[in-house]
């Protein structure tokens, strides 16, 4: 009996401040929206190659990303094929609509895109050892808003 005010004085110890004054656990948060984006993948199982490709600062080397590009937009998923991703990008420039598409034009061909053709404000390609993109390129309040879609597999 004598040592329960000992065993109490180390439970309280142990239960003490867990760096934010409150005698809680603190828990380290991150505004990185990559690292969320792996976290939440993580928490669903997501294997760490499908995670990766997810961030939209790490988005496939056949997605063209205008140079000048002020990005207001990136979500990007596993999109129920395995090993495989989606996503879409919308950006503004101060660079002509048609200067895009051509600029992106010759980037797809370049990713072997070889079938990618601009219509219109529109950039479409047919789909190559599973990628597929789509380009659209519009003026917008004096600038040019670009919206990118894609799919790709993760290599």
């Amino acid at each position: 009996m004598r040592y329960w005010p000992l065993g109490l004085a180390l439970l309280l110890g142990a239960c003490g401040d867990r760096g934010d004054g409150t005698g809680n656990a603190t828990v380290a948060t991150t505004d990185d929206p990559i690292a969320q984006n792996v976290v939440a993948a993580a928490a669903q199982g997501t294997p760490a190659a499908v995670a990766a490709a997810v961030d939209c600062n790490n988005t496939p080397s056949f997605v063209p990303i205008y140079r000048e590009a002020q990005v207001t937009t990136c979500v990007s998923g596993p999109d129920g094929e395995p090993r495989h991703v989606s996503g879409s990008i919308v950006y503004t420039t101060h660079t002509s609509p048609g200067d895009v598409l051509a600029w992106s034009l010759d980037q797809a061909k370049v990713a072997g895109l070889t079938d990618a053709a601009v219509q219109g404000n529109k950039l479409t390609t047919g789909v190559h050892e599973g990628r597929k993109l789509m380009i659209v390129s519009e003026p917008y309040g004096g600038a040019t808003r670009v919206t990118v879609n894609w799919g790709g597999p993760v290599r």
